[in-house]
């Protein structure tokens, strides 16, 4: 019977949090079979298609389906392994059994042939012992594989693999009992197929533990599917939870990735990610201090979050090769790498990998292209983004050092077009690939070649083109450009920076002493840029500083002398064994920052001054309690701040200057408050003058006696804004 009674009585089963999930699954299988929805049948892996809710959406791994048929060949295939396997029925909605079937055909396809496409035969799609029955529809099809322990000749054989005289055959032959589902059920409850591939992932008794990328695409899924009025991503992290992933620990980290970076509620990036780790990333584990870090690094950035750059460093992380994987997680990208991408040095060129990165993903998006075909390209492009930020470009799966990031981008472009096969792509044309990557195109020589000498010569020199640059070895920093060839000589051509250019007529026999140059042709740098570089014009804001710096240490000086020590040479002049030393500040300081003076002071007679490194600061990062110097003349942008001066009295380490210490006295209360300090202001700011350098100060305003704490009076306009 179909009808909201069976439907109700599996929702509330479904949603029943009190009650683990596999608990769950067995009741909502038990309520199925009650109502004639849910039969047993054995079926042959011929039949079988994956589901498409399969891991979150992900189908299968295609380095799981052979990594995993590699370990169950080890220990024998047998029946009474298998557990229980569970299906739907394919959609009798023309349209919906469309997708699984071109979801199924789309993963073999990019597989390099290591899957079999839909047979036309199947009749169901499974949500569990998926990888199982993958891998035997590959053997029967004898598809090719990369493990040497199945391979024969670099194929499946049903024959050899047979050898062992285990389950094999029956399993590929005759099949095994299946719990099918009603395609009705899914029809009704179309998150149903979710939920139970969620809790029924498990393989032949190799199980497969739902890693990050599988989690995330989890949480995507369920919030999918979640009302539209009701849609909450910390409830769709609950309902993931409930399979107990591995990462559970971290979840956390996990939705906070969906969330801030993968593109809004359609999840593009994140769907992105997904295909390109179900063709190359199998079940790699990112772990959890990467996950987090991912999730939570701050690139301190105004202008973008840097999702791409996030999906990078995570598709990198996922298509590790083997020797950069311990105890299944992957630990090729490492903490010190996100520190580095946060580095000042790298934020242009990290934010140009950022840039080029989404106008790729435009570039992807007008294509007719269908995701799991974008994901090749991309997933090149991305991996060989982020290993060229990291400088680990030796350690990728091409194991290539690429020199700049224009030169990824060209190849990127390249197999984007090569993709055309596919359909017309909305792009006018490709940009050119750099000369380290570029290659002619083999074309058969036309006959009025085998006769021309010049061509004869050519093709004889197959590094040799007209128009490209070379040099002699002889002579390795004199460029000649090839400027023609004709039957018995060569024409080079080389252009000095000063002078006349070289001519050079040479014979076909003396061209095999050519190189081909390589690097970008010399040429002088533009006066443009000489000109801004030249230290009158870049570092005139330098030189005042320095110069205020001076004037300060010089003020310092002047306020507080030089103490030296007696000299046992009589003379003025300090010896090695004299101890020269800055004068000190007359003040003492208590363990809660409290200053008093340690002498007798008269009115002004003390003089505080900031001392420590002035530093050039833009003009909107100043605050009210920047100390800020005035050099006369200052025509430039940024402000001359001095930084404040740290000390560590237990650890002895920095220098003590009271400047920075002095606080200010609050605002008199109420006679009567008794909370309220007795001690009233004994410091007033002011400015004091060394030449042309105008420096903040403080200076006391009464005598001061041993032991008299130090205030600093209120700033008049503090005292404006706290009157009523």
């Amino acid at each position: 019977m179909i009808g909201p009674t069976w439907k109700d009585e599996v929702l509330k089963v479904q949603q029943d949090s009190s009650l683990p999930i596999t608990s769950r699954c067995n009741k909502i299988l038990d309520v199925l079979k009650q109502n004639g929805l849910c039969y047993k049948q054995s079926i042959e892996p011929k039949m079988i298609l994956v589901h498409v809710k399969n891991r979150g959406g992900q189908l299968v791994s295609v380095g799981d389906v052979h990594s995993k048929g590699a370990a169950m060949a080890q220990i024998g295939f047998s029946m009474a392994k298998i557990g229980e396997s569970v299906c739907f029925e394919l959609p009798t909605s023309v349209p919906e059994k469309e997708k699984v079937l071109q979801a199924n055909k789309s993963l073999a396809e990019l597989s390099n042939q290591q899957l079999c496409g839909p047979l036309g035969c199947e009749r169901f799609a499974s949500v569990s012992s998926s990888h199982l029955v993958t891998f035997l529809r590959a053997v029967l099809a004898s598809c090719k594989t990369s493990e040497a322990e199945l391979s024969t000749n670099g194929f499946l054989s049903l024959d050899s693999m047979m050898q062992k005289k285990d389950d094999l055959k029956q399993m590929c032959m005759d099949g095994w009992d299946w719990l099918v589902i009603s395609s009705e059920v899914e029809t009704h409850i179309p998150e149903l197929a979710q939920f139970l591939a969620q809790a029924l992932n498990s393989d032949h008794g190799v199980k497969t533990a739902s890693n990050e990328l599988e989690t995330a695409c989890t949480i995507a899924s369920i919030y999918e599917l979640q009302a539209a009025d009701a849609k909450d991503l910390k409830k769709a992290e609950q309902a993931a939870m409930a399979s107990r992933p591995a990462c559970g620990n971290y979840i956390g980290a996990i939705t906070a990735f969906v969330k801030q970076y993968t593109g809004g509620e359609a999840f593009p990036l994140l769907k992105l990610l997904q295909s390109i780790g179900k063709q190359y990333g199998g079940s790699t584990v990112w772990g959890q201090e990467f996950t987090e870090l991912l999730a939570f690094t701050d690139f301190k950035s105004k202008e973008t979050t840097y999702p791409w750059i996030r999906l990078a460093l995570a598709t990198c992380q996922m298509c590790a090769s083997k020797q950069y994987i311990r105890d299944g997680i992957s630990k090729l990208v490492n903490p010190s790498d996100f520190s580095k991408l946060k580095q000042k040095g790298m934020a242009v060129q990290v934010a140009a990998a950022e840039k080029l990165l989404m106008e790729a993903w435009q570039l992807c998006q007008s294509s007719p292209l269908t995701l799991d075909q974008k994901a090749q390209p991309m997933g090149r492009y991305l991996t060989r983004v982020a290993l060229f930020l990291l400088g680990k470009g030796a350690k990728g799966p091409e194991a290539k050092v690429y020199k700049q990031l224009e030169e990824i981008t060209d190849i990127f472009t390249a197999e984007m077009m090569s993709m055309g096969k596919y359909g017309k792509m909305d792009v006018t044309e490709p940009a050119a690939p750099s000369s380290a990557s570029a290659q002619q195109a083999s074309v058969p020589c036309g006959l009025e070649a085998t006769a021309d000498p010049a061509k004869i010569a050519l093709a004889s020199l197959k590094n040799l083109e007209v128009g490209k640059y070379y040099f002699f070895a002889t002579e390795p920093l004199k460029v000649y450009k090839f400027e023609s060839i004709d039957a018995t000589k060569a024409v080079l051509l080389h252009k000095p920076f000063f002078g006349v250019p070289d001519k050079k007529e040479i014979q076909h026999k003396d061209l095999k002493g050519l190189k081909l140059w390589a690097k970008p042709m010399p040429t002088l740098q533009p006066a443009e840029a000489l000109n801004a570089l030249q230290p009158s014009v870049c570092m005139m804001a330098e030189f005042g500083r320095a110069k205020a710096q001076h004037l300060l240490y010089q003020k310092y000086q002047e306020l507080f002398g030089f103490k030296i020590e007696s000299c046992p040479m009589g003379t003025q002049v300090c010896c090695v064994s004299c101890t020269p030393r800055l004068g000190d500040f007359d003040l003492v300081v208590s363990n809660t920052n409290q200053l008093f003076a340690n002498n007798k002071f008269s009115k002004n007679d003390l003089v505080l001054i900031p001392l420590g490194h002035v530093v050039l600061q833009p003009k909107e990062k100043v605050t009210k309690s920047s100390v800020v110097l005035q050099l006369a003349g200052w025509k430039f942008d940024d402000a001359l701040v001095v930084s404040h001066s740290k000390c560590n009295f237990e650890k002895q380490s920095g220098h003590w200057c009271p400047f920075f210490w002095c606080k200010e006295m609050k605002e008199e209360k109420d006679k009567d408050d008794a909370a309220q300090p007795t001690e009233k202001a004994t410091l007033v700011r002011a400015t004091v003058k060394n030449l042309d350098l105008t420096i903040p100060c403080l200076k006391n305003k009464v005598a001061l006696q041993i032991g008299t704490p130090l205030w600093v009076e209120l700033q008049e306009e503090a005292k404006k804004r706290k009157k009523p």
